[in-house]
């Protein structure tokens, strides 16, 4: 986001994306207000420096504010979860697993807990990824990381059938039935669902994001979220491969470095177009 953090933790939370809630929401007060937060896991000044430059997809600078971070003896735990969102969101999946795997357990725990789920199906992890989204579905604070994660959690079992060759009906079938376990907080989460649940169009959610009163950075994040799960829809229950490789090259030209959805929307769309040839 091209905010500045405290500005973000008092925004409501239906302008926020995947990105926002994973690194902003979860960390709550040491970003809101680091002199408040409790000492334990708190981020140092350079850290959150750092944190703020990975958010605006200046990986560059995020990555030697944190060395320099590390030279003045700042950072700690929360230091690892950043370098973890650097190494993923510069495409070094495995690399970023080391940092997650090793704050498993730590002050981090909540703060990684999205990306880590993310990292995992990046890492074609699917039955893990699987199982750390209903995790978070299940027992997150927030009701609109549990609908988000709901959400990826609809993406991996059409995906997975797909794979298998489920045929489509059943597929459709499938994904509707557990579709009844989200809870959208927001009209983007609705339209989203009534796609999933048969009852929408793509369009539609696209659609309702345009109609958003948010700034065009919110919206571009929305829209690369919504490329990935809606296009995912066409793409594994629909079996509109074409009308799929659109909505994500669509997203990955509006996407930041820094999106949750962007390492799936390039293998989604390489992918389709490998298949196409």
């Amino acid at each position: 986001m091209n905010h500045h953090p405290k500005t973000l933790a008092t925004r409501p939370l239906r302008l926020l994306s995947g990105i926002a809630l994973a690194l902003l929401v979860a960390s709550g007060a040491a970003l809101a207000d680091p002199a408040q937060a409790p000492a334990q896991g708190v981020a140092q000044p350079l850290v959150l420096l750092a944190h703020q430059q990975l958010l605006e997809g200046d990986l560059a600078s995020a990555q030697a504010l944190l060395r320099e971070a590390g030279a003045q003896g700042q950072g700690g735990t929360r230091a690892l979860a950043e370098q973890g969102f650097i190494e993923d969101a510069g495409g070094r999946h495995m690399r970023a697993r080391q940092f997650y795997d090793a704050l498993k357990g730590s002050d981090q725990a909540a703060v990684i807990a999205l990306p880590s789920a993310v990292n995992l199906a990046a890492l074609g992890r699917f039955e893990q990824a699987g199982k750390a989204f209903a995790q978070l579905q299940k027992s997150s604070p927030n009701p609109q990381l549990q609908a988000y994660a709901g959400f990826w959690n609809l993406w991996l079992s059409a995906r997975q059938a797909s794979d298998a060759g489920v045929k489509p009906d059943v597929v459709k079938a499938r994904v509707a039935k557990l579709a009844r376990s989200i809870k959208p907080v927001d009209e983007h989460q609705r339209a989203m669902l009534a796609l999933f649940q048969g009852k929408s169009d793509s369009s539609a959610v696209f659609a309702q994001i345009d109609g958003l009163q948010a700034p065009d950075a919110v919206k571009r994040d929305l829209r690369t979220e919504a490329g990935l799960f809606a296009g995912g829809y066409l793409d594994y229950v629909r079996q509109d491969h074409a009308g799929a490789l659109r909505l994500y090259e669509r997203a990955l030209q509006q996407s930041r470095p820094t999106a949750m959805e962007r390492p799936q929307l390039i293998q989604s769309s390489r992918a389709l177009q490998l298949s196409s040839r």
